[in-house]
């Protein structure tokens, strides 16, 4: 019987906290995770801060970790994505899932569809989309604290086809998500965070979780 991987998609905003929660899921979830990292246009930090977290030895690091950086993953799923999903796989007995950390200008479904392709389906399963919610920049009317990075990363991206307004993609990655993720709540009064939950609530799939995290910090059974 063929081991069937779970994938975890973690998506947000720009400055959002992905890399954050990934590198606690990298360090505390004691399973033999493989990462893919989508991070055109932030040269490489993000592949930087997850190598130096130490969640396995060095000589498994090359194998585990794929920084794909030639841009927005769900614009180029045929060209990156799935060769990238096909060559992990190939290790599948050695692991326990992969993580998925897409660039803050991704749609979520494109990733979803493409984990459906007959060349990858029977080995692998969607474990659940995680969209990561700044909450502080919420509260404050914005969905992305950093418009003008964010729109930066938009204009350096050669392979970029989908020109989606932020408020748009922002509902594309709630509408996604099996769990969402309010990052930065230890900055929020409890009455913003109350406002923030009711305007989350409407915005998401009947059932999705909504959870207020800090740094980063989650029971990782949660998550994976």
């Amino acid at each position: 019987m063929v081991k069937r991987l779970p994938v975890t998609v973690i998506t947000g905003f720009l400055g959002a906290g992905k890399t954050t929660l990934l590198r606690q899921l990298l360090q505390r979830s004691g399973q033999r995770l493989a990462v893919m990292v989508n991070e055109f246009g932030s040269v490489g930090l993000d592949g930087d801060l997850i190598r130096s977290c130490g969640f396995c030895p060095e000589d498994e690091v090359e194998g585990r970790l794929v920084e794909l950086n030639n841009g927005c993953l769900c614009c180029t799923v045929q060209d990156d994505f799935l060769p990238t999903m096909q060559r992990l796989l190939q290790r599948a007995d050695q692991l326990d899932g992969i993580v998925v950390e897409t660039s803050g200008l991704a749609l979520p479904r494109p990733l979803l569809q493409a984990l459906d392709w007959p060349e990858i389906r029977n080995q692998v399963h969607v474990n659940g989309v995680v969209t990561l919610v700044d909450g502080e920049a919420l509260a404050a009317g914005s969905p992305v604290a950093d418009r003008e990075a964010l729109e930066r990363q938009r204009q350096e991206d050669p392979s970029l086809d989908h020109i989606t307004a932020i408020d748009e993609l922002f509902q594309d990655q709630l509408q996604a998500a099996d769990l969402v993720l309010i990052s930065r709540a230890d900055r929020l009064q409890p009455d913003q965070l109350t406002a923030l939950l009711g305007e989350l609530e409407p915005k998401v799939r009947r059932g999705t979780a909504l959870l207020p995290v800090a740094k980063g910090e989650i029971d990782t059974a949660v998550v994976l």
